[in-house]
């Protein structure tokens, strides 16, 4: 919605594009909220901050070549989008 008020502003211009404008603020003012983002994005933000720097886990890490495959760089590693709940049992962090 608010993609589409902007290319309305920029195609049509104003006093024409009020109702795009209005539309999408309606679509915004009524769409459910939450806290979650702001929550989450705060609390990984504030163990950034207060914690030592990880090194990046083995099957992570990209391999671009066989010796860092060899290496065990990538090994494991599953895909998001093709686990059937989305949530692969995989570590992102050190233990």
């Amino acid at each position: 919605q608010a993609l589409a008020a902007l290319q309305a502003v920029k195609a049509i211009g104003m006093p024409e594009c009020n109702l795009a404008l209005a539309q999408a603020a309606v679509y915004l003012a009524l769409a459910p909220k939450s806290v979650t983002l702001y929550e989450g994005y705060n609390k990984a933000a504030k163990t950034v901050q207060t914690h030592v720097s990880y090194p990046v886990p083995l099957h992570l890490r990209n391999a671009p070549s066989k010796l860092l495959s060899s290496l065990g760089w990538g090994a494991g590693y599953q895909y998001n989008p093709h686990c059937p709940d989305g949530a692969p049992d995989q570590t992102y962090l050190p233990k």
